[in-house]
């Protein structure tokens, strides 16, 4: 993440071999971050890492800052949700491909 923002919480949704769609996931957890910026109030951003058997990924799960700490929470509860997970996985596999067909192009 950008080194304006300081790692405050972090949960593991998933530790173990998971087969999906032909890929192995070995990891998924969710990230806390507060950007750090004097001129505004308290914001958070809040990312998925996964890890699979080759590459590793963060995205921005919101796509956008958000004042309410809480919602980490909500977004943990969500994905250990067999529905939420999966559709997230997905999300992050195509973010994958599309990041391994643009090296390939260049």
């Amino acid at each position: 993440m950008k080194s304006s923002s300081n790692l405050i919480k972090t949960k593991v949704i998933l530790d173990h071999k998971y087969i999906i769609e032909g890929r192995m996931v070995r990891k998924i957890e969710i990230r806390q971050y507060k950007k750090e910026e004097k001129t505004r109030p308290k914001e958070y951003l809040l990312t998925i890492y996964m890890k699979t058997e080759k590459e590793e990924i963060e995205l921005d799960y919101l796509e956008k800052p958000t004042s309410n700490k809480d919602v980490f929470d909500e977004i943990c509860d969500f994905l250990s949700n067999y529905n939420g997970l999966t559709s997230t996985i997905n999300r992050m596999f195509i973010e994958l491909d599309r990041k391994t067909d643009k090296e390939t192009i260049i």
